[in-house]
């Protein structure tokens, strides 16, 4: 994988070397296409980092409910995890989705399964109390050809934990694992040191949700608020021309990475803030998308500009406190600012932390791939096993001895030199 880093490098400079003008230099970064920054900065990683070298952040998230909060943790690996020949599939980004009940004090996770699709159901980290207590004395396990990211604790909690636990230990069958410390970036790390408000974003398109949802009502709500407020018939079809391209938006806003999401934005601002006549309806969605598309350009052209820092002022970007406590290299920090904006231009909001929010398609492959994965491993594990007890209790075959004599080297004639 190292050598085919190093042919793209060259074949890219090469490249970039004979570019005669911007018109042909823009040519060239057409052709690279859109990950090859991700590479880039994942491929000079693997090239001076360990093998299997891996970085940890952690995005802050709001959850449905006024009580609950949501952190999302990404492990950035400098390796590709798919057995392939292609150096694009170099550098991946796995998460794992964690809740926190404020209130009740429960603090639940939900790894990933495989290929993206979350555990439907979830390991119970309360005894630690916190994401962080959680993180230092769990384990997180990546295999390559996973496409997965596990979260194991030491101890189960429960009967349910435990037979979860041992089911996936046996799974793992005779594999043998590496164990190292990563560094993780904390979500106030991102928030405040990064000034990265992934949490602001985040929460604005849940709030948006909140307030379509109320003001597009039942069937029921509708027609007692007609009745008691009398409100006219070509107020009521503004109304719900303006909900339903709310509900448009709202699924861009969960099915589409957020860098795609601006020119939506944008659109139903200037639609609602022009309108010369706006309903009380459209009165109260306009500071909502205000807030969604301030909230959305922050992080945007915040993650463009950690960009550039990290590769144009390296010492000053190098020193920051957020890296003060972390031993990261300098290409390992580079790696994980881009793996930052390759979130926003890759992931919905649905894959990165709310999954129930995902389409019918990704939930039906959810619910399979967790029915599927886990036997099939057991199997496989199972497979091996016993392959391994047969070849133990059967002796290999012996090749048959045989009475010829065996030819040596006195024995062979020697072709005897003649004079030329």
């Amino acid at each position: 994988m190292l050598r085919d880093y190093e042919q793209w490098e060259r074949q890219t400079l090469k490249k970039a070397q004979e570019a005669i003008d911007l018109r042909s230099l823009r040519k060239v970064f057409y052709e690279l296409g859109d990950r090859w920054e991700f590479d880039q900065a994942s491929g000079a990683w693997l090239s001076e980092g360990e093998p299997l070298d891996m970085v940890g952040l952690i995005l802050k998230m709001p959850g449905f409910e006024s009580t609950k909060e949501r952190y999302v943790l990404y492990a950035v690996m400098a390796y590709s995890k798919g057995f392939t020949q292609k150096f694009d599939h170099l550098g991946d980004k796995e998460r794992i989705i964690v809740e926190h009940d404020k209130k009740t004090g429960s603090l639940f996770a939900w790894s990933t399964t495989g290929h993206g699709a979350m555990d439907l159901f979830p390991t119970n980290l309360s005894p630690f109390n916190s994401i962080e207590n959680a993180l230092q004395s769990c384990f997180l396990v990546a295999q390559p050809g996973d496409h997965a990211l596990r979260i194991e604790c030491p101890k189960a909690s429960g009967l349910f934990d435990f037979l979860t636990k041992r089911l996936w230990d046996i799974a793992g069958g005779i594999s043998s694992f590496d164990m190292k410390s990563i560094d993780v970036l904390t979500s106030n790390d991102i928030e405040e040191y990064l000034d990265f408000k992934f949490n602001r974003y985040a929460k604005s398109v849940i709030e948006l949700n909140r307030i379509w949802r109320n003001l597009s009502g039942g069937a029921v709500e509708k027609a007692k608020e007609k009745v008691l407020d009398k409100i006219p018939d070509h107020i009521e079809e503004r109304n719900r021309k303006t909900l339903r391209k709310i509900e448009g938006l709202l699924h861009i806003l969960w099915f589409r990475p957020p860098a795609e999401q601006l020119p939506a934005i944008e659109i139903m601002h200037n639609e609602l803030s022009h309108e010369p006549t706006p309903t009380d309806v459209q009165k109260k969605l306009v500071p909502y998308i205000v807030e969604l598309g301030y909230s959305l350009t922050d992080i945007l052209e915040k993650s463009k500009y950690l960009k550039w820092k990290s590769v144009v002022e390296k010492k000053d970007f190098s020193s920051s406190d957020v890296f003060k406590k972390l031993d990261l290299t300098q290409l390992a920090k580079e790696a994980l600012v881009v793996a930052l904006e390759h979130i926003l231009c890759e992931h919905t909001l649905a894959y990165i932390g709310y999954p129930e929010q995902a389409t019918m398609k990704n939930k039906v492959l959810r619910v399979l791939l967790n029915s599927i994965i886990l036997p099939i491993r057991l199997g496989s594990s199972f497979r091996t096993n016993l392959f391994r007890w047969i070849s133990r209790i059967i002796p290999k075959k012996e090749k048959p001895k045989t009475d010829e004599p065996t030819v040596t080297d006195a024995d062979t004639p020697k072709k005897e030199e003649t004079d030329s």
